[in-house]
Order: structure tokens, then C-alpha cells, then sequence
């Protein structure tokens, strides 16, 4: 009796004890089932975010990657800005600037020609120093110095500034007329009259380049040149007496008789009241009848 209920109180120790393993057991089992769980959570979640980066060049792509330098990623995000955006950008700002400084020199051009004519030349000349900080090959300032220069007398200031801008716009006539007249002025005829054969050659026969190739070759005592322009600019402008005479006397001078008393004739109409004009015509004639007289006792 005593061995029965030892066998059976061992009996229920062995049931309890396997209720027990049981019981961990499936404790353990849902503890591993919910990590389990996690971590295919967890997973997923990695993935997801591992999609949606862009794609990294790895060393298995590194030559593909090299042949292709200039590829983007698709998707690629980026905060940086392109060198093409950055050019452009400059480009934008400095067209801008130009633009800028053009309606300023033009305002400051007006506003010097303004206080020039009112005679203050001074203030006009602060206001060119400004606008040559700006653009100091502007073309309009650098010609407006050189008028306040030429009316200060300060003829070799203006010539070294016309000179510059002739350099500079080689075929401009309103730079190159200031620039000979500016060596007139300081009586370098020889150059002056180079310039103004110049623009002959641009302009053609225009009456204010005959006028001063005339009167720079008369000053020059090229009496060749003289009667060439003289002569050109009489068959255009047949009225100007000032220039009927250079001719006249250029004719005579060359000894060409016969043309200077047809010269003087006109000239005579144009200015019957002068009786210097007379009495060279006067003699003209008597120097050619005495020629006739000479001529007809050789023969």
C-alpha cells in the first residue's frame, strides 16, 4: 500500500513536470513566432527604403560607370547647382550690368553736352571722369574731353585723346575731321593733310574735305594739290569766291594765264565792288596782250 501511493505521487511529479515543459515549451514558441514576426517586419521595411535610394555606382559597375562619366542616376537628387545653371546665371547678371551701364553712359553723354553748352566745363568734366571709370574707351565721353581741351587751348591734350579713339575707329570721319583740324590748329599741315586724303577716300568729294585739302595745300605751297582740289571743288560748288580765288592765284602762279583771267572773270561777277580783284585781272590781260605781241614779232 505504502509503494502504491509513492508510485502514484511520483506519477503526478512526472505529469506536472512534462505540464510544465509544455508550457515553456509553448511559451518559447510564441516568443520565437513574435520575433520571428519582427523581423520580417523589420525586413520589409528595409526594403522598401532600400528601393527608393538612388542607384550607387559599386565596383562592379566602376567601368561602366567610367565609360559613361557624364550619366546620372535616375531619380537623382541633388541640391547642388549644374555649371551649365551657374554660366548662365553669370551671363544673365553681366548682360544686366551691361545694360546698366549703357543707359547710364547714355545719361551722363546727355547731361555733359548739357553743361558744356551752359559753359561748365569743370562739372562736365567730373561727370566724363565718372563715365570713363565705367567704359574708359567710351567713344562720345572721350570726343566731349577733347572739346573741353581743344576750348581750354589744351590742343596737345586734345590731340592725344583724338588719336586714341582715331586707333580704335580707324574709319570714324567726325574723329579723324577732329583729329586734322586739332594739327592744323598746332600747325602740323604735313599730317593733317594725310588724314584728310583719308577721308577723301571714305567720304568722296564732299564739300568740307575739298575746302580743307585747298587751303592746307596752298599753306603747304603745294600748288599742284591746290589746283587739283581747287579745281574739283569749283565744278560742285561753283560760288565760293574764297575758293575761286585760291584757284585763280594757283593759276597764275603756274603760269597758267589764260585759265586765271577766265578765273578771275568769274570771280569778278561774283564780287564786281573789289578793285584788288579788277586790277589783277587788269594786269592779267596786259601781261597776255604783251604775250600776243611777243609771240606774233617771233613769227
Amino acid at each position: 500500500m505504502e509503494f502504491f501511493f509513492l508510485t502514484q505521487s511520483n506519477t503526478v511529479e512526472i505529469l506536472i513536470l512534462i505540464l510544465l515543459l509544455l508550457m515553456l515549451i509553448v511559451i518559447w514558441w510564441a516568443d520565437l513566432y513574435a520575433w520571428i514576426g519582427r523581423v520580417k517586419t523589420a525586413l520589409g521595411t528595409n526594403r522598401i527604403r532600400i528601393s527608393g535610394l538612388p542607384h550607387i555606382v559599386t565596383p562592379s559597375h566602376l567601368d561602366q560607370a567610367e565609360s559613361t562619366p557624364h550619366a546620372l542616376p535616375e531619380n537623382r537628387e541633388s541640391d547642388s547647382i549644374s555649371p551649365a545653371v551657374e554660366i548662365a546665371t553669370a551671363v544673365t547678371e553681366e548682360n544686366r550690368v551691361h545694360a546698366s551701364n549703357i543707359e547710364k553712359l547714355a545719361g551722363l553723354v546727355s547731361s555733359v553736352r548739357t553743361l558744356i553748352a551752359r559753359g561748365m566745363t569743370a562739372e562736365a568734366q567730373v561727370l566724363i571722369v565718372e563715365g570713363l571709370s565705367l567704359d574708359k574707351y567710351h567713344r562720345d565721353l572721350n570726343l566731349l574731353l577733347g572739346q573741353i581741351y581743344e576750348g581750354d587751348g589744351q590742343y596737345p591734350s586734345a590731340e592725344y585723346i583724338y588719336k586714341d579713339m582715331a586707333d580704335l575707329h580707324p574709319d570714324d570721319i567726325e574723329i579723324l575731321e577732329k583729329l586734322a583740324n586739332v594739327l592744323i590748329v598746332e600747325k602740323k599741315y604735313m599730317i593733317a593733310s594725310e588724314i584728310y586724303k583719308k577721308i577723301l577716300t571714305l567720304t568722296g568729294n564732299t564739300e568740307t574735305t575739298l575746302y580743307m585739302l585747298t587751303h592746307i595745300s596752298n599753306t603747304l605751297e603745294d600748288s599742284q594739290s591746290t589746283l587739283q582740289y581747287a579745281k574739283q571743288y569749283v565744278l560742285q560748288w561753283p560760288k565760293n569766291p574764297e575758293i575761286i580765288a585760291l584757284l585763280a592765284t594757283t593759276q597764275a602762279r603756274l603760269w597758267l594765264r589764260r585759265d586765271a583771267i577766265e578765273t578771275y572773270k568769274t570771280l569778278k561777277n561774283l564780287t564786281p565792288y573789289s578793285s584788288e580783284i579788277t586790277e589783277i585781272l587788269q594786269k592779267l590781260l596786259l601781261e597776255e596782250e604783251l604775250a600776243g605781241n611777243f609771240e606774233v614779232k617771233e613769227s
